[in-house]
Order: C-alpha cells, then sequence, then structure tokens
C-alpha cells in the first residue's frame, strides 16, 4: 500500500509541476463555472421578469442536468487523454521503466499507484463542481441536493473509466501523443460498440453493456442503478488488469497464446459479472430526486402489484408502419428502457418482438410492392431478412386486424388476459407511464363503458369529418383518445323494447338530429332514473330534439344563439372559461384556470335550470359580461354582424354555457354533464391551432375523469417542484457572476504560478 501510495505521490508531484494539469483545470473551471453562471443568469432574470414563476430554476438541475453536468459530461472525454497520456508513456520514452521494474514493485502496485494519481486528480477537478453546489445551495430556493450528489457521482465514475482506459494506452506506446490519440479512438469505439450487430439476439446485449454513451445519463437524472455502477467498476477494472498484464509480459517472456488467453480470460470474467448486474432481480435502484421523478407514482405501483404472476410484453413490428423504424433491432433498447421502470417493480416481465409486413392503417400497397419495399429495407439495414414474418405467416400467429396492422405491444398476463398497447402520432411517439399503468388496470378491472347513442343522426366516434368525434374517442395513434387511456368507447343504439345495458357505465347524448322515439325516450329516462352517469351536448339551432332529455334533468336551453364579437371571429364563437365552482370539480380544471386559459365554443346556447329535480346543479362553464348577449335575430353569421336589440329581450349578461349536475341515488354519486355546443369537442375544433390557450382537451380529460369517478384516466400527477424560485437580486448576481467566471479560474492560475515558482526557487 505504501509504494502504491508513492508512486501516486510522485506522479501528482510531476503532474503538477507541470502547466498541462494546472491549464486543463483552468479551462475546465472557466467553462463549467461561466456554463453555470449562464443559467443562473437566465433564473435571475427571468425572476425579475416575472414570466415564468415556478420554472426558471427547476430547469437549472432537473431537466436533463442541465448546468453543468451535460456539459461536463460531453466535454470531459477531452480532457482526461491529455492528462493520461504520458502515466506510463513518460516512464518508455525516458528509459525509468527500467528502474521500476527492477525495484520490488509488483506491475499491480505500478498501475494502481498511476490511477490512483489520476482519481485524486479527478477528485480535485469534480471538486471545484461542488463550488457551484454550494452556491446554488445557498441560492435556490428548496435547492435538490441528493440530485445534484447523484449527477456528481456519475460523472466521477465516468472521469474514473476514461482515467483507466487512457492509462491502458499510456502502457502500449512511448509516444505521449500517440498515447492520447489512442484514448480518444478507443473511448469513441466504446461509444460507438452499442450499435454493432443490434440485429443478433443475445449477442446485441454484449455490445450494448460494454457501450460506454450514455452510462452517466441516469444518474445525472438522478436515478442511481447497481446496473451502471457496476458497469463502471467492472470496466475501469478491466483496462486496468490490461494494463498490469502489458507490464507483466514486458517483464517476462510468454507465447502469444498465453498472452490472448489471459486478454480474453479477463474480458470474459467482466462480461459474465456484466450479466449478472443486468438481471432485473438482482438490480437495486435508489431514486435521488426529491419528488422521485425517475419512479413511476405509487398509482401505478399499486396496479403493478395486483398484476400478479407472469407478464409477457410482445412487441409486434410492422416494419411498413410510420413507426416501423422505432422498432427496428438497431432501437431494440429503446423499446425496453420504455418498460424499465414497471420491470424495475416486475422483474419477472418477458420481453419479445416479432418483425412482420403488411398494408397498415389504410396503405393500399400489393404484396409485390411490399415485398420489394422489404428487401430494400433489409439491404439498408442491419436486420435479418430471416426473421421478417410476411402477412400470412403474421396473421396465422395473431390477428391484428383490428389494430389496422400497426407496430403495437401485445401485453400478456399468465392467466391469459391480453390488452394491446400503442404506438402514438406526436413528439413521445412510445407508450408512457399513464398508457401502460391503464392498459394493465383493464387487466385487472373493468374498464369503463362510453356508449355514444346513435341511430338520430349523433356525432359519430367512428366518421373522422370534421363535426364528428373520433379524434377523442377511438383514433388508435391519438395518446389521449379514450380508448388508450382505459376506456372502451362504443356506439350504443336503442332497441325497441329494450333497455340501456346495466354495463354502460356513461351514456353521452351528442346532438340529436332527429326525436326519439317515446320508447327510447323512456329507455333514457329509465337510465336516469337508476342512476346512470350522462353526458348531454346540444346545438342551438336544433334544441327540441334534446329538450325532453333535459326535461329529465331539471333543464332547458336558451332560446337564441350566443354571441360575443372578437375580431377576426365569428360572432357566435365563444371564448368561455370556468367558473370557481366548476374548477373545484377536477385538478385539470383548477390547473387550466391558473393558466387563464378559455374554452372555445363554435355556435352555443346558454343553459338555465327550470325546475329542482333532486340534482346539485353546479355551473362550470360561463361566458364574460360584457359584449356577450343572446342574439335572437341573426341567423347566418359568416355575412352578417349582429347588433344587441334589448327591444326584443336580447341583453348583456354573463351566461352558463356548461352544467356539472349530481344527486345520491341508493347510495351513489350520480353525475351527469351538459354542454350547449356540441362542437366544442369535435375533430374540427379540437384540430385547429388558436394564437391563445384553450381547455377544449382538459375539458373532455377533466369530464370523463369525473364522471368514471377518477378512475380514469391513471393518475400520475407529483407534487409540484418547491426548487421553484432563486434568492438572488440582480445585483447579487452580478457579484456571484465575478466570482464563478473570474475570481476561481484566477485562484487557479495564481496557485499554479505560486507552486510553478517555488520548485524553480528550489
Amino acid at each position: 500500500m505504501r509504494a502504491i501510495y508513492k508512486i501516486a505521490k510522485s506522479e501528482l508531484g510531476t503532474l503538477f509541476y507541470s502547466p498541462i494539469a494546472w491549464l486543463i483545470l483552468v479551462i475546465f473551471v472557466f467553462q463549467i463555472f461561466s456554463c453555470f453562471a449562464n443559467l443562473l443568469e437566465y433564473s435571475v432574470n427571468m425572476k425579475t421578469l416575472d414570466q415564468v414563476q415556478g420554472y426558471q430554476s427547476y430547469m437549472l438541475f432537473v431537466i436533463g442536468g442541465f448546468a453543468p453536468y451535460m456539459t461536463i459530461q460531453s466535454t470531459l472525454y477531452l480532457y482526461i487523454p491529455l492528462l493520461t497520456m504520458g502515466l506510463m508513456s513518460r516512464e518508455y520514452s525516458s528509459g525509468s521503466i527500467k528502474l521500476l521494474f527492477s525495484s520490488p514493485i509488483s506491475s499491480l502496485q505500478i498501475i494502481l499507484g498511476k490511477y490512483l494519481s489520476m482519481l485524486i486528480y479527478g477528485l480535485i477537478m469534480m471538486g471545484s463542481v461542488l463550488v457551484l453546489v454550494i452556491v446554488g445551495y445557498f441560492s435556490i430556493k428548496d435547492f435538490d441536493l441528493s440530485l445534484v450528489l447523484s449527477g456528481w457521482l456519475g460523472l466521477y465514475l465516468l472521469m474514473a473509466t476514461y482515467a483507466a482506459i487512457g492509462l491502458f494506452m499510456s502502457t502500449l506506446t512511448s509516444y505521449q501523443i500517440v498515447a492520447a490519440l489512442g484514448t480518444l479512438t478507443l473511448i469513441s469505439f466504446l461509444n460507438f460498440i452499442g450499435s454493432l450487430w443490434q440485429h443478433i439476439e443475445g449477442v446485441r446485449e454484449v455490445m450494448y453493456w460494454f457501450s460506454l454513451k450514455g452510462r452517466a445519463d441516469e444518474p445525472i437524472r438522478g436515478l442511481i442503478c447497481s446496473e451502471d455502477i457496476l458497469y463502471f467498476i467492472l470496466v475501469s477494472g478491466m483496462f486496468l488488469g490490461f494494463s498490469v498484464l502489458k507490464l507483466q509480459f514486458a517483464r517476462q517472456s510468454c507465447s502469444m497464446s498465453v498472452k490472448v488467453g489471459k486478454y480474453v480470460g479477463l474480458v470474459a470474467c467482466v462480461a459474465l459479472f456484466g450479466y449478472i448486474s443486468t438481471i432485473p432481480q438482482l438490480k437495486c435502484f435508489y431514486d435521488a430526486t426529491a419528488n422521485k421523478d425517475r419512479t413511476i407514482t405509487p398509482n401505478s405501483q399499486e396496479i403493478l402489484k395486483q398484476v400478479d404472476g407472469g407478464l409477457t410484453i410482445t412487441s409486434y413490428v410492422n416494419l411498413l408502419d410510420k413507426f416501423g423504424y422505432l422498432g427496428m433491432p438497431s432501437n431494440w433498447f429503446n423499446t425496453r428502457n420504455i418498460f424499465e421502470t414497471f420491470t424495475r417493480f416486475k422483474p419477472e416481465t418477458k420481453l419479445k418482438s416479432y418483425y412482420y409486413y403488411d398494408n397498415a392503417a389504410g396503405a393500399n400497397a400489393s404484396r409485390e410492392e411490399m415485398d420489394k419495399a422489404i428487401e430494400r429495407l433489409v439491404l439498408t439495414s442491419d436486420i435479418n431478412s430471416k426473421s421478417i414474418l410476411t402477412p400470412e405467416q403474421m396473421r396465422e400467429k395473431i390477428d391484428l386486424s383490428a389494430e389496422e396492422y400497426r407496430y403495437v405491444f401485445l401485453l400478456e398476463r399468465e392467466n391469459g388476459q391480453k390488452a394491446f398497447l400503442r404506438m402514438y402520432d406526436d413528439q413521445g411517439k412510445y407508450p408512457s407511464e399513464a398508457e401502460i399503468s391503464a392498459v394493465l388496470k383493464t387487466m385487472i378491472s373493468k374498464s369503463p363503458r362510453i356508449a355514444f347513442l346513435g341511430g338520430h343522426g349523433e356525432r359519430s366516434i367512428h366518421d373522422r369529418s370534421g363535426v364528428n368525434y373520433t379524434s377523442f374517442t377511438t383514433v388508435l395513434d391519438s395518446r389521449g383518445a379514450l380508448i388508450n387511456q382505459g376506456y372502451t368507447p362504443c356506439t350504443l343504439t336503442l332497441s325497441a323494447g329494450g333497455d340501456i345495458p346495466a354495463d354502460i357505465d356513461v351514456l353521452v347524448i351528442a346532438d340529436l338530429r332527429k326525436a326519439l322515439t317515446d320508447d327510447e325516450l323512456i329507455q333514457v329516462k329509465r337510465y336516469i332514473e337508476r342512476g346512470g352517469n350522462l353526458v348531454v351536448l346540444g346545438e342551438p339551432r336544433r334544441p327540441e330534439y334534446i329538450a325532453p332529455v333535459l326535461e329529465q334533468l331539471g333543464l332547458a336551453f336558451v332560446p337564441g344563439v350566443l354571441v360575443q364579437p372578437h375580431e377576426g371571429y365569428a360572432a357566435d364563437y365563444l371564448w368561455v372559461t370556468f367558473t370557481p365552482e366548476g374548477a373545484e370539480l377536477e385538478p385539470i380544471f383548477a390547473r387550466m384556470v391558473e393558466l387563464n386559459n378559455v374554452l372555445t365554443m363554435p355556435s352555443a346556447t346558454a343553459i338555465y335550470e327550470t325546475e329542482n329535480v333532486g340534482f346539485e346543479a353546479i355551473p362550470v362553464f360561463t361566458t364574460g359580461t360584457m359584449k356577450c348577449w343572446n342574439e335572437l335575430e341573426t341567423k347566418n353569421f359568416s355575412l352578417e354582424d349582429p347588433t344587441l336589440n334589448e327591444a326584443i329581450g336580447e341583453k348583456e349578461n354573463a351566461y352558463v354555457t356548461g352544467y356539472a349536475l349530481r344527486r345520491d341515488v341508493k347510495g351513489k354519486e350520480q353525475r351527469v354533464f351538459v354542454l350547449g355546443d356540441a362542437d366544442c369537442i369535435s375533430n374540427a375544433e379540437l384540430g385547429v391551432d388558436r394564437e391563445f390557450r384553450r381547455s377544449n382537451y382538459a375539458l373532455i380529460d377533466g369530464m370523463f375523469r369525473w364522471l368514471v369517478y377518477d378512475e380514469y384516466p391513471i393518475d400520475i400527477s407529483r407534487p409540484a417542484a418547491k426548487d421553484n424560485d432563486v434568492y438572488l437580486t440582480p445585483a447579487g448576481y452580478a457579484w456571484v457572476k465575478i466570482f464563478l467566471r473570474w475570481v476561481c479560474p484566477a485562484i487557479l492560475v495564481l496557485l499554479g504560478c505560486l507552486i510553478w515558482f517555488s520548485r524553480r526557487m528550489k
């Protein structure tokens, strides 16, 4: 141990008596401290302008380890080769290696002593970052210290791994520049190795494990995993072992087969322990974030606990689907990582993949065209043509016609229960915790059936034209669609003499265009009387059809059309807001109020209470008081500008356009939602872009969530971040900026000069 210490001390002395170590340290500190100062400046300015309260300082460390960790991770590989290039190369070129070999010091002690010097230097480098941690701790409200320390640990281990690689390369040559370039090359290769042979099952797991790319990402984001920690230890140990073997072979001659055998044996041992570290049942995790952002929420954990027995997740990748490229073998580990937060709590979960091709989601290519497309794909990718199933082979295995032959996941329990999980046409593409949890919950409890009444010209959940309701109900690649959030939307046609099925959880009557028959009205009345939940949406130009249903609820539509003239919009295009009572129904409604969002209603009617039939009537949406009235004369708002005519009863006022009703029926709370506009959640209105914030999607989410008693969608919300403010004033930041950007680097420069001058004097 004493020999190791002496070698490390000697190496550090050599290092710090040279300008290179000080130059690297000064550049590193200046770069990282400046990055951190820029982020602090942004936070202070945003606080001053009061534009993004609650977000600015949270961005500082949480979102990807923005400052300074991502900068360190992306540049650290440039510094280490300059430090390690002379560790052994200098001994070779100067001839001092002969003195080391003739001394009573083993090869292991030489390597460990050299490596210890790099660990100490790295500790000084990364220790400088702790200055930023101290500044952040006293500058940021509720500073998330554990998250920051987690990232610090990950970066230090990354640095230690780079140092081990650099030390090994330094044992191979007497030329320092060659050692530095070799280190850069080997680090680049280890970053690239994870993309090799991904189409070969078994080999890809080994290549991915050896890959250095992104290894510090998880600690930086706050999740410490035993696999990542062991990776750094094992890979560092492997290169240190290579270095020891190289010195041993230089001291004593042996055959090439023995040399190769020892190197291969060391790699095999590391690979074996690496494989053991990846076994899900043996992994350990620690979420260092304050809100446990790197762990699935308690709701999801509780659902997963109830999914007892084995669970298999099979991905069926249609290579001709628009998302097929995401399921390619080269992206296999991205697919695995989607479910890793869940397999952490259910490690016995099995993952499987099948590749096939077929016409997906409306495509109409001929078989010959599909075959040629697959041939081109095989030529330009790493996928094995033998692993690709033809349309006929795939259809023998599973029927995916209901999924439109898309890239989907099939979740299958040991008891035979099955459910599909889909990809989505949005920025995220992959299913998130909410969608995965929703699918799992449908496997352990009944999925709410949302029945849309049909047969009277109502809005359809299967027709994609503008007035209908497919976009939030049955579109398979829409993340927010009911079908992807745990609901079961369906169309209900009433039969003569029948009754609304008892398994219907919510009945939706959306814009009747002809009257219900007496028998149908009786069925709806019985449904309401027995406590069934209901959504009623009407339009101002045909209130007579929906009036008999509203009568059962003690409500009615006001004759006329509400107008609220705004420049650039039709006069009957309303911007309504949540009432205080309505905002209390669901947290998402309250959030919309905080954000000052509005609900847009293209042509709406006001709603009023006619009589008390036992419901508590809660107004949810209301118009503004000024410049809003119930227009009784104008019919075509695209051609005519309405004018207020008080003589016929038109009056500026605030009008209610949405009600929530509730009452107790046989010990259960019955819930009803009534809207005076059916277009506000139509395909056309949801699909149009506006220059202001809207709550139309939030209405759908909150309304159905309220109607099913918050069972769906799965609540994965977390407490708001507490590190949402900075204590620094602009004047205080000015001093901090000077300290970080100039004083700290200047101190290092001065210290380096003093040490150099002291050595010259001696």
